[in-house]
């Protein structure tokens, strides 16, 4: 492999997995507890 080619795979890996580090890290910081059967949704009320 030419060496700009494995660093685009490099930059690539980085932003892939770095992505998926970022989000999981907010996830565990900002639970989503707006949603699902705790969450609050608009409808009909009784």
């Amino acid at each position: 492999m030419d060496p700009i080619a494995i660093l685009f795979m490099g930059i690539a890996i980085v932003v892939v997995w770095g992505g998926m580090v970022a989000s999981l890290i907010h996830l565990l910081k900002n639970p989503d507890h707006l949603s699902g059967e705790e969450g609050i949704a608009p409808g009909p009320t009784t």
